[in-house]
């Protein structure tokens, strides 16, 4: 689950790319054609913490930032 404040781990990267999230929002995206039509769309915006952009904030879909994250698991 995608929370305010955990870490995630770029997973195509070759360098390691380590993100955290700042928030989770529902964005509503409105067909132009059709401004009946509305989708509720997941959406991440997260701090880049190391490698290149450190310090950038990178907002996608939830959908696609699982695709190119995986969670941070802590040392046991």
């Amino acid at each position: 689950m995608i929370k305010k404040g955990n870490l995630f781990q770029g997973k195509t990267s070759s360098e390691v790319k380590l993100v955290e999230v700042v928030r989770t929002y529902n964005k509503p995206d409105i067909d132009p054609e059709c401004p009946e039509s509305v989708a509720i769309v997941g959406m991440v915006e997260a701090v880049i913490l190391s490698g290149p952009g450190i310090g950038k904030t990178i907002r996608s879909r939830r959908s696609q930032f699982l695709l190119a994250f995986s969670p941070v698991e802590e040392a046991k």
